[in-house]
């Protein structure tokens, strides 16, 4: 007893995992291979551990198998599937995964192909699909939308086209509050650049059909020079280079900013913060070639090592049956479209109908899905950071995409 209590403590001291109706080490070993124990990896405090913990107990009582869940934080996660991978060990039966992650790991998934895909939110069986196989199904997607103060801004003035958006940031402005945000830093930053290069008639992010680095096209310049001239505007905050979504949510709640193009999951943050009568939230705004975003959705994998293969697919099947629980959680999120028009229905998530109404757009479209994607993501953060610096936007993207074409996909 004393080692079996001494194995559980030194295993999560050691790799922080949550583990939900197992027993020992020995007890996890014997049973891999005789379908009654799987282990999930899943971003610790993300609503995908969440709804790990929650659904292991009825998942049990339906299949006879434990959940093991690995809860990790998302900066590890990559690395401890490459190392499992690498060593051709299946150390986790099903894995959590951000969509960006699926082309370096296809080889290791098992194929979905089987799945009905019918009520995928729109761009979902496309970003998760390589080479005519499907790696997982859905758990929950993630879009930009327009979250603005309904309080200060009427129905009929809610901006729908880049003109029309800088128009009331200017009109917005005072001294106490900005009209807007730019995201500068990091990720957000490049897929902000991504969500405008497909609102200006991006065909193919950053690669076009026949796999050519299409960043120096003009969507991708008229893009990039919106966001400049957003930047260099009195109308958002002077630290652009410094704000991405945390901040810029941050300084909506503090009633600094009147609008702003940030992911859904931060309208019923935002409601929560201020109040139903001051947020409002509608679809993205629209470029020349009309409303446009790229996508951040998780998927549920199975691994192809894994020794309970055919119960590790019981479970991605019985998550996606329950995805509708994830609405209940912090983020309210999910990957279903009858989940998203069922929630739309409730007052609180009017953020559900905007994604749709921003997914179903065609040029909605997701980032490109090549095993390099993190080396081209820091070229394009370094495009976005430097022409908000000041240089030059065509030189920028020449030379980017010199570089994307060295790193290949």
């Amino acid at each position: 007893m004393k080692k079996r209590i001494l194995s559980i403590m030194l295993a999560v001291a050691m790799i922080g995992t949550m583990v939900v109706g197992c027993g020992s080490k020995e007890d996890k070993k014997a049973s891999k291979g005789d379908g009654n124990s799987i282990t999930v990896l899943v971003e610790s405090g993300s609503p995908a551990e969440a709804l790990a913990k929650e659904t292991a107990e009825a998942f049990e009582k339906e299949t006879g198998c434990k959940v093991v869940i690995d809860a990790v934080a998302y900066t590890g996660m990559y690395d401890k599937l490459s190392t499992e991978i690498k060593a051709k060990q299946a150390a986790h039966d099903v894995a959590c995964m951000d969509v960006v992650w699926l082309a370096a790991f296809a080889d290791a998934i098992e194929a979905v192909n089987d799945a009905d895909t019918s009520d995928f939110l729109p761009t979902l069986q496309e970003s998760g699909t390589i080479d005519g196989n499907l790696l997982g199904y859905p758990m929950w997607v993630n879009a930009k939308i327009l979250i603005y103060r309904k309080d200060l801004i009427p129905e009929e003035k809610v901006p729908k086209t880049w003109e029309e958006y800088q128009a009331l940031a200017k009109e917005l402005k005072t001294d106490d509050m900005y009209g807007t945000t730019v995201f500068g830093s990091g990720s957000d930053a490049v897929c902000s650049f991504l969500d405008f290069a497909c609102q200006a008639g991006a065909e193919g992010l950053v690669f076009d059909e026949e796999g050519n680095v299409n960043i120096t096209d003009k969507a991708y310049v008229d893009a990039l020079n919106f966001m400049v001239e957003n930047a260099n505007a009195d109308y958002t905050p002077a630290d652009s280079l410094s704000t991405a979504a945390t901040e810029s949510q941050e300084l909506f709640t503090n009633e600094k900013v009147a609008m702003q193009l940030n992911w859904s999951h931060q309208y019923p943050a935002a409601v929560e913060a201020l109040g139903a009568d001051k947020v409002g939230c509608a679809p993205m705004i629209a470029g020349s070639a009309g409303i446009g975003a790229t996508t951040g959705p998780w998927y549920e994998c199975v691994m192809k090592n894994s020794e309970n293969k055919e119960m590790a697919k019981k479970y991605v099947e019985f998550m996606y049956a329950h995805n509708e629980d994830y609405m209940n959680l912090t983020l309210k999120i999910a990957g279903r479209t009858s989940v998203y028009e069922e929630a739309g229905k409730e007052a609180g998530n009017e953020h559900t109908t905007a994604v749709l109404d921003t997914l179903s757009a065609s040029q909605s479209q997701a980032r490109p899905m090549v095993t390099t994607w993190s080396q081209i993501e820091e070229v394009l953060t370094g495009v976005v950071e430097s022409c908000l610096g000041g240089a030059d936007v065509n030189e920028t993207l020449e030379s980017a995409k010199t570089e994307i074409e060295a790193i290949g996909k």
